[in-house]
């Protein structure tokens, strides 16, 4: 499963109902293995020590396109910059112990509780050494297959840590390659637990692991594209990229 564009999910939602068709004889073990296999044949990730992410996330209708960056620091320090014209800039930082959001000009908002173990959960999800059943609390495969787009899916449930208070994702996997095609989840906003989805699709290998270029998402209505313009494996992040500001 590429985990690539995780903290891009706490922002762009909209909610798809799958067309449920006919069962399947496919186990979960083998599924999850045939997941990951597909998305990293060589188990190359394992390796990884940091990432980071360059995007271009486009919304058509406004005529507005907004620079992304994810860095991360396996296993527990993340950081995610979106860069829109003529906004603040939004940065929103985990270090391990401490999780904020920095808007320009505008100031720090620490995030506490709740808030808190959810950045520290989503920090966990960008861990892609780390498999699905390691990521959440339990995993279950639909014994039906789905229709979504073109493609006969999987469905796999993925139950959250209960102190979270957010309700399941679901995740669809293609029949034939394996490949996860759309998921839809609940992120922890400020309006609350929110239905968050996204499909993927133009799958290359990238750093040997198959990679997702393009996301057609939805907010509320709004499209929004997202495409991968670069991916850096195993650079050096200093940990004051992640150090709280004024310290």
């Amino acid at each position: 499963m590429s985990k690539y564009l995780v903290f891009l999910l706490t922002v762009f939602c909209f909610n798809v109902v799958a067309q449920k068709t006919i069962k399947h004889n496919m186990t979960q073990k083998v599924l999850l293995a045939n997941m990951r296999k597909a998305a990293d044949p060589k188990d190359v990730s394992k390796n990884w020590k940091t990432l980071i992410i360059k995007m271009e996330m486009s919304i058509p209708m406004q005529q507005l396109k907004i620079s992304a960056t994810g860095m991360y620091k396996f296993p527990d320090k993340s950081k995610s910059i979106a860069v829109i014209p003529a906004m603040p800039t939004v940065t929103q930082v985990f270090n391990g112990t401490q999780a904020w959001k920095e808007t320009g000009g505008l100031g720090i908002q620490m995030k506490t509780g709740i808030q808190l173990a959810f950045a520290k959960f989503e920090c966990k999800k960008t861990n892609p050494a780390l498999k699905l059943t390691e990521i959440y609390e339990k995993v279950t495969l639909d014994p039906y297959l789905y229709k979504k787009g073109k493609f006969s899916c999987y469905k796999l449930t993925c139950t959250l840590p209960a102190d979270l208070q957010v309700a399941s994702t679901q995740i669809f996997v293609d029949n034939n390659e394996f490949l996860i095609r759309h998921s839809i989840e609940n992120q922890l906003t400020e309006m609350g637990a929110v239905p968050v989805s996204i499909n993927l699709s133009d799958y290359r290998m990238v750093k040997g692991v198959k990679t997702p270029m393009l996301m057609n998402m939805n907010m509320m209505g709004i499209e929004m594209i997202g495409k991968i313009l670069s991916v850096k494996i195993n650079q050096n992040i200093s940990d004051s990229e992640f150090k709280f500001p004024g310290k």
